[in-house]
């Protein structure tokens, strides 16, 4: 009983509950690379001419 309880509330996590953070810090490093990328193709393209 002890063991079906703990499953049940650890699929349906509320955002922000502790344990979610490594989504969180994912998103987070893919966004600032997709910036990175956008400062680099505008430099890129400014260079061209």
């Amino acid at each position: 009983m002890i063991l079906r309880r703990r499953l049940r509330h650890s699929m349906h996590r509320r955002p922000g509950a502790p344990g979610t953070e490594t989504w969180a810090g994912a998103s987070d490093v893919i966004l600032v690379m997709m910036a990175g990328l956008l400062v680099a193709v505008a430099i890129f393209k400014i260079l061209q001419g």
